[in-house]
């Protein structure tokens, strides 16, 4: 089905000339997505202004990254296209990895009301994920390819898979089927459903409903990697969503693991700042920050590159849904950004320790800048914290910043001007004379009103295998 529009009557002619070859008609049809009541956008400047610069700004990235070098009608993003240093332990000649085509789904089906290609472009990112199948299902995503578009070997082991690229992929292939129908080429819905069931299969854990890494996590019988999790994969709305567009409750089961190990960490470690590191270890003893090295880096239970993304995502199931306890944790997170930065965007630092002290890393990078946005918009007491970030991106050129801080600004801009969208379940149709009742197992997208008190409640960049395949002795 399509999503219904409501047309935007500040969208004129300077709008349409941003989209450059783009069909002004369909520029004119973008919604702004629902957002819970009481959230904010950025209103330094007017709504036709940002629209403006979301689009110029795509264009660019799209300019950039999108290549369809892999085959005929296949499209992906090239991480590489800058010339910049990929990152995320990849392997050397790396063209993409899972999370970066997530990232390019979701980017085209939210902008096709902005850009005529877009759906062929996304089909095109499809059959790409259909060519590059995790070893362990097909419908699950080998996380990296190199030159040659084949899968990386060892000891880079691009055939298993990686969490937030799946979760990625099938949150865009329900927005594809509601805004272009399944009827076509390619079934979406379908394709979704196979991509939802495998992430469950593969990428949950059967005892905890815990996100694993992925669909290595523990198979060696390493129990420290097992149990643990990555705070960049906390896709709350994403949850959410599965759950009322299958009515599956192990959705909600495995949503309200992830708040309560937010509870549990932030009590235990960062109740003043709300931080999150990196990688959460032993889910299934005592929970504490990832050691040293576990995964990544030094800084695996740091609030590093990979937790940058975590009031994004966190942020996202406020805005979409209202889940108190995205709200609770989040202020205690932007008051303490806030106080760090004096309010200066440019001041935040690209890493610190869960007590709150400064990893020695750069200041001012559009992937963490970006993320601060999302989780400014929970609370009208930070208007003018968040019109601060929106005015910090505008002024970074894509041509100083790589694939993965201009992929996030990029994501956020989306966010941030209102544009973000989430899958509505089809509307039960009635038969004349008979009465139609919801299911009880599917729950209307929406607030959830259903949540004990926030007193009550119990809140719950990249891939880098080379530690843990030297674990696995693949080195």
């Amino acid at each position: 089905m399509r999503h219904p529009r409501r047309h935007l009557p500040t969208l004129l002619l300077s709008l349409c000339m941003a989209a450059g070859s783009w069909s002004g008609g369909v520029a004119a049809q973008n919604v702004h997505a629902p957002y819970y009541p009481g959230t904010i956008l950025p209103n330094r400047q007017p709504q036709a202004i940002m629209d403006q610069q979301l689009v110029t700004f795509y264009k660019d990235w799209k300019a950039v990254y999108l290549s369809g070098e892999c085959g005929s009608g296949r499209y992906f993003i090239k991480v590489n296209a800058d010339h910049k240093p990929v990152g995320g332990g990849a392997a050397p000649n790396t063209i993409t990895v899972s999370e970066a085509h997530g990232y390019g789904m979701l980017l085209t089906v939210m902008m096709a009301d902005y850009d005529d290609q877009a759906q062929r472009i996304f089909d095109g990112m499809v059959r790409y994920f259909q060519d590059h199948p995790a070893a362990s299902d097909p419908g699950l995503m080998a996380w990296n390819q190199t030159e040659g578009c084949g899968d990386s070997t060892d000891p880079f082991r691009g055939d298993v898979s990686a969490t937030d690229g799946d979760l990625d992929i099938a949150y865009a292939l329900l927005l594809a089927d509601q805004k272009w129908g399944s009827e076509g080429t390619i079934d979406y819905r379908s394709e979704a459903n196979t991509v939802m069931a495998a992430i469950m299969k593969h990428e949950v854990h059967p005892r905890t409903q815990h996100l694993m890494l992925g669909d290595w996590a523990g198979t060696d019988g390493d129990a420290e990697l097992e149990y643990t999790t990555r705070s960049s994969d906390f896709m709350q709305s994403h949850l959410y969503s599965f759950f009322t567009m299958t009515g599956d409750k192990r959705w909600q089961a495995v949503r309200d693991k992830t708040y309560s190990i937010i509870s549990d960490f932030t009590q235990r470690y960062s109740a003043n700042s709300g931080l999150v590191p990196d990688f959460i270890s032993h889910l299934d003893t005592s929970i504490t920050p990832a050691r040293p090295e576990l995964v990544e880096g030094p800084y695996d239970g740091s609030y590093s590159w990979n937790a940058a993304r975590y009031p994004w995502r966190i942020g996202l199931d406020y805005l979409m849904y209202g889940d108190p306890r995205a709200l609770y944790t989040l202020t205690t997170f932007n008051r303490w950004a806030r106080a760090t930065t004096h309010d200066e965007p440019g001041n935040f630092n690209s890493g610190y320790r869960i007590d709150g002290s400064s990893i020695e890393e750069a200041q001012n990078e559009p992937a963490f800048v970006a993320a601060l946005g999302v989780s400014a918009m929970i609370s009208p007491d930070n208007q003018l914290w968040l019109n601060n970030l929106w005015d910090n991106l505008q002024r970074r050129s894509i041509r100083d910043h790589d694939y993965y801080g201009n992929t996030l600004k990029l994501l956020g801009m989306v966010v941030m001007s209102g544009h973000w969208e989430r899958p509505q379940p089809a509307p039960l149709k009635k038969t004349a004379h008979v009465p139609v009742h919801p299911s009880s197992g599917t729950a209307a997208p929406g607030p959830v009103a259903s949540l004990p008190p926030a007193s009550h409640l119990m809140l719950a960049r990249g891939f880098m295998f080379k530690k843990l395949l030297g674990r696995r002795g693949v080195s």
